[in-house]
C-alpha cells in the first residue's frame, strides 16, 4: 500500500484539522512528532497497560494532571483513578499522565489537539449553515457555497495527490 502511495504522489497533507480529527490521529510513530519525542521505556507502560492507542487517550491520561482536587503529584495518588492504575500494574499513574502530556506537548501546532488553529475567516457563520439546511430541504433553495478548508469529518479528507 505504501509502495502504490508512493507511486501516485500520495501524501497526507491536511490544510487545517478539527479538533475531532485531531483526537483520532495515532498516538504512536504520530505525523507531527517532533524527533525524541518517544521513549520505549517510559511509553512502554502507556501502550501496555494505559491501553493508549489515539491521541485522544493521551489527552484523557494526561487531564489526570489538570484535576487538582482529587489527585496528589505522587507516585501514591490515593485518588480512585490512580487506584485502579496502580492494580492494573502501573508503578506511578502520575508520571504516565505526565509522559502523555509531554508527547503532547511535543506535536507540532497543526496536529496538537491543545493548540487551536488560525482563523482563516473562510468558514460560513451560524447564521448563513442554518440557511443552507433549509434551503436543502426546500425545493429552489440557494444554498451558500462553504469555502471551509477544515478537514471535519474522516482522516481520508486529509489524503492528497500531486
Amino acid at each position: 500500500m505504501l509502495k502504490t502511495a508512493r507511486t501516485h504522489n500520495v501524501s497526507f497533507a491536511p490544510i487545517k484539522l478539527s479538533k475531532d480529527l485531531k483526537d483520532q490521529m495515532p498516538a504512536w510513530l504520530h505525523l507531527g512528532a517532533q524527533p525524541r519525542t518517544y521513549n520505549k521505556s517510559k511509553d512502554k507502560c502507556l501502550q501496555t497497560l494505559h491501553d493508549v492507542k489515539s491521541v485522544k487517550d493521551l489527552r484523557n491520561l494526561a487531564g489526570k494532571l489538570t484535576d487538582t482536587n482529587t489527585h496528589n503529584v505522587s507516585a501514591t495518588c490515593p485518588c480512585d483513578s490512580c487506584t485502579a492504575d496502580r492494580l492494573a500494574g502501573c508503578k506511578n499513574p502520575i508520571r504516565c499522565a505526565q509522559v502523555a502530556q509531554k508527547i503532547l506537548n511535543n506535536l507540532n501546532p497543526t496536529y496538537n489537539p491543545n493548540t487551536s488553529p488560525k482563523k482563516d475567516n473562510l468558514t460560513l457563520t451560524h447564521r448563513r449553515e442554518e440557511k443552507n439546511s433549509q434551503a436543502r430541504t426546500q425545493i429552489d433553495g440557494e444554498i451558500t457555497f462553504d469555502p471551509s478548508i477544515t478537514s471535519k469529518n474522516h482522516v481520508s479528507e486529509c489524503f492528497r495527490i500531486f
